[in-house]
């Protein structure tokens, strides 16, 4: 198997699909996040440009390179350096901490190449070294790299304003902020003649094309983003923690794709630990203190911190950048590198944590109604390090708020030390059960819930009676064999949750409140086995106001409606219904299901309308997601992008995503989904025309039977019977037809006009006539694809094949777009219409440039033109002389009129003007 080409990053390379033992990735990953420079040079190749011409610059003094501490601004004045270092002469100083105390101290290299003569006097001294440096220079251009420049004493100042205004020498200068440098140098910044480069945090995209340079083979987006997370866009943390994770195993790679694993963290990064401990060690023993206490809380109001600490000092912390605090009403405090809390924890032992616990809540632990989510994780979390029991108010709160945010382990954590107490016993088992089946332990989350006894279930009020029995359903659901049980089992919860309202145990909102949690896990398990017609006239009820009891249930039965909607063939009313809830969701900033519920099904509703762009923009906002949601949702996204492209018929655009899917998803599984992984990734092969790789991933799908949502399994079928019937396999049409027709008896318009558009490719009559009555039961510009297609297949209709085409066209779906093209051409030829299949065999030249393999190769194709042919067929379309053409293409005036020739002789035209009405 060859290289394939992927795209990342807005590049693209080759990547060795079958890589066996590919340990030379690692081995040459690791050599070069040794090499500082080329990082540097990899990830500030703009700056460093920039600064290069400012150097350039006659006019010019120099550059500051400005940037917050940690971010590499030494390694780009190195690199900066290496680049003139062939033209220019260099000479690379530093101030000390001392410097300011020191006369000459930043030039103290210069000053010991002094002769006696020239160190008799400051002005001496001064032509001394402008001297030196002009003699060292000899003619080149002089370059003098300064760092820690905020450290100057007056002397050496005063000799390096002399050195750049006399145009001895430019300055590279390093400093945290222009305003630290001294006064001298302020106004040569207010007239540019020092320009400001400043380095800031890298973005998502340019950590991910970084790390794709750095380590080779293919980096999945999920990866990229979770080293992003982890070093805060900073490029040296990148780079530190990249080596250091290399080293012990935690970044690996399996046939060319990097894998993290879920315990790499920065904490343990020595590299780092130096970094940080240099950096604190210059510090005062009482703001020492201070971050270790932070360091701990994660983030605390300021009253606390002032009435621990004292507030001269927190307020010298603060204008020392060292801590930041927010405007809002408590005044929330945090240090403002939170990598620096990272480390610093990894150093106190726990009693020093205790102590410092002790000292920032000497009176308890703050109520839950005037603590931050961000405040009791950091609560939380330095609890447990502490190895002391959290209140269960707070533990509680603490792991509902933890599945908010995505990170059931931690949650799970919380959770860990509380106590068995009737009246929270439920609450806390199934909190846990959530947390276990977001980890894909349904078992498990099971066992939680079989834990509570009838007693303490007695206890409950209708609302939560009603979530532990959705609780217990969803769990159900995911283990092999027991799907079946789950109806009866919400069936059963409806029966006690209405037996305890009747026995007047909750007032109106409370019936009504626990009534709908009900309907809506009744709906989500239609939507999960795919019986969507027996609950939709419920769902447009719900969504409509009906029986939901605030706007955010009934926001997500609407959710579940537009996925309804669409698999039932009203794609059209589905988008309008997408498009309202999209413009209500910033009504409900906080609600994490009801984002999910949105984005998952708007996903669907999108992919079955045939709008990849759309879904592709959809998921264009996992690089803010947070460290635990990337670890826990990744793959999905990586997975859900890949569908996109192979829905569309862009297999090379899909193959980068979907092998980094199946990659996270064999080292995490998410929902599943890894079959229609498999089966994807066996698609977009052939789509390559790669029937050996489609092959291979097609092997992968057998014995892989795993409990999966109808959608799920829909893409999975519909993907692996694709592949098939692309690389040849006689029954595969024949399968789609049966499953569509099953589709068909459950209304499920969408899924079995989707279906059967892909097996009806050489289908007879009968195929068509199902297809043709299929999509005229269905809305959107798909379905018209697909009606237009069949009857115009089966009546030789050009006119419906050829709007058939246009449309396909309009949705970017090149591969089904050369579908109708190749049978219009096809009809067009049995016809004798010349005009027809002229524009159709132009249509498919230009679709062969884009798709490596048509998925129709029409039997009377005309020669297809080569591509100097088609370069030359389009000037001459245009009007342009033979001579002109040849000047443009670089050829002789006969090699035009040759290929000219060729192409009337192929595309039976006569002049430029027909050519033109051509192409």
């Amino acid at each position: 198997m060859g290289d394939v080409p992927t795209r990342w990053g807005g590049g693209s390379m080759g990547i060795k699909l079958d890589v066996p033992g590919s340990g030379h990735l690692v081995r040459e990953a690791r050599e070069r996040s040794a090499d500082r420079l080329r990082w540097a040079r990899t990830v500030r190749g703009k700056e460093i440009a920039e600064a290069i011409a400012v150097l350039r610059d006659p006019r010019s003094y120099g550059v500051v390179l400005t940037g917050d501490a940690s971010l590499g601004k030494s390694a780009v004045a190195s690199a900066l350096v290496s680049e003139l270092d062939a033209t220019a002469h260099t000479v690379r100083l530093r101030s000390t901490i001392v410097g300011r105390e020191t006369p000459y101290g930043a030039l103290a290299l210069l000053l010991a190449r002094l002769p006696e003569v020239d160190q008799g006097d400051p002005g001496s001294i001064m032509r001394g070294i402008l001297k030196l440096l002009a003699a060292d220079a000899g003619g080149r251009m002089s370059v003098v790299a300064l760092e820690t420049a905020n450290n100057l004493d007056e002397l050496s100042t005063a000799t390096l304003v002399n050195v750049m205004v006399t145009g001895t020498s430019k300055l590279i200068i390093v400093a945290d902020r222009a305003s630290d440098l001294p006064v001298d140098f302020h106004w040569m910044i207010a007239e540019e003649r020092l320009r400001e480069v400043p380095l800031a945090p890298l973005a998502p995209e340019q950590t991910l094309s970084a790390l794709s340079e750095l380590l080779g083979g293919l980096v999945p987006r999920t990866v990229g983003l979770q080293l992003h997370a982890m070093s805060r866009g900073n490029p040296q943390v990148a780079l530190l923690t990249v080596s250091e994770l290399l080293q012990k195993g935690l970044l690996a790679e399996a046939d060319g794709v990097w894998r993290l694993s879920p315990d790499a963290d920065t904490g343990s990064i020595r590299q780092l630990d130096d970094l940080v401990r240099a950096r604190i060690e210059r510090e005062p023993a009482d703001v020492q203190t201070v971050i270790e206490a932070l360091a701990c809380a994660r983030r605390i109001s300021l009253e606390r911190l002032v009435l621990a600490f004292g507030g001269e000092v927190i307020a010298r912390m603060e204008d020392a950048g060292l801590i930041a605090v927010d405007e809002g009403g408590r005044h929330s405090t945090a240090l403002t590198d939170p990598l620096v809390g990272d480390v610093v924890r990894g150093w106190l032992s726990v009693p020093r944590r205790r102590e410092l616990r002790r000292l920032l809540l000497a009176d308890g632990e703050p109520p839950l109604e005037v603590i931050t989510t961000v405040e009791l994780l950091g609560l939380a979390a330095w609890t447990r390090e502490c190895h002391t029991p959290l209140p269960v108010a707070h533990a509680v709160a603490a792991a509902a708020a933890s599945l908010r945010l995505y990170d059931p382990g931690f949650a799970l954590e919380c959770l860990d030390s509380v106590e068995r107490e009737p009246s929270t016993w439920p609450t806390v088992q199934r909190l846990r059960a959530r947390a276990s089946l977001a980890l894909q332990l349904p078992r498990q989350a099971l066992h939680y819930l079989e834990d509570v006894t009838e007693e303490e279930l007695d206890e409950l009020t209708p609302t939560a009676a009603a979530k532990f029995a959705v609780s217990r359903a969803e769990a159900t659901r995911w283990v092999p064999g027991r799907g079946g049980e789950v109806a009866g089992l919400l069936a059963d919860a409806r029966g006690e949750v209405l037996l305890r309202i009747g026995m007047g145990g909750a007032d109106d909102a409370e019936a009504r409140h626990a009534m709908a949690l009900l309907d809506l896990a009744e709906f989500e398990h239609a939507a999960f086995t795919g019986d969507y017609a027996g609950v939709v006239d419920r769902l447009e009820a719900m969504a409509a106001g009906r029986g939901a009891p605030d706007d955010e249930l009934r926001l997500i039965a609407a959710c579940i409606l537009m996925e309804a909607r669409t698999v039932l063939g009203r794609e059209q009313e589905a988008l309008a219904l997408m498009h309202e809830i999209a413009s209500q969701l910033d009504r409900h900033p906080t609600s994490a299901r009801l984002r999910h519920e949105y984005g998952s099904r708007a996903f669907i509703v999108l992919l079955y309308n045939g709008h990849w762009r759309q879904c592709l923009a959809l998921l264009k906002g996992m690089p803010q997601w947070p460290l635990a949601r990337l670890r826990t949702a990744g793959a999905s996204v990586e997975l859900a992008m890949g569908l996109a492209y192979v829905y569309a018929g862009r297999g090379r655009d899909a193959l980068s995503y979907l092998l980094s899917a199946t990659a996270l998803l064999e080292q995490q599984p998410v929902l599943n989904s890894l079959g229609s992984a498999y089966a994807a990734t066996a698609f977009a092969y052939a789509q390559l025309g790669d029937a050996v790789g489609a092959r291979l991933w097609l092997s992968r799908l057998d014995g892989l039977a795993l409990p999966s949502s109808s959608a799920a399994q829909t893409v999975t079928e519909f993907c692996a019977e694709m592949a098939r019937r692309w690389i040849g396999d006689p029954g595969a049409s024949r399968r789609l037809v049966a499953s569509a027709q099953e589709d068909i008896l459950r209304g499920r318009w969408n899924r079995a006009g989707i279906k059967l558009v892909g097996a009806t490719v050489e289908g007879g009559p009968e195929e068509l006539r199902l297809l043709e009555a299929v999509c005229a039961r269905r809305q959107g510009p798909l379905a018209e694809v697909g009606l237009f297609l069949a009857r115009g297949s089966r009546t030789g209709d050009l006119a419906e094949l050829t709007r058939a085409a246009d449309l396909a066209s309009s949705l970017e779906l090149d591969a089904l777009e050369s579908r109708c093209a190749a049978v219009a051409l096809e009809k067009a030829s049995e016809q004798g219409d010349t005009v027809t299949l002229r524009l159709m065999q132009a249509r498919l030249d230009a679709l062969a440039g884009r798709l490596p393999l048509l998925p129709v190769a029409p039997s009377r194709a005309l020669p297809v033109l080569t591509m100097r042919e088609r370069e030359v067929a389009v000037l001459a379309a245009k009007g342009t002389s033979n001579r002109k053409i040849a000047e443009d293409l670089g050829l002789s005036v006969r090699t035009v009129e040759g290929h000219l020739y060729q192409v009337f002789a192929k595309l039976s035209v006569s002049t430029r003007s027909e050519l033109a009405g051509i192409l």
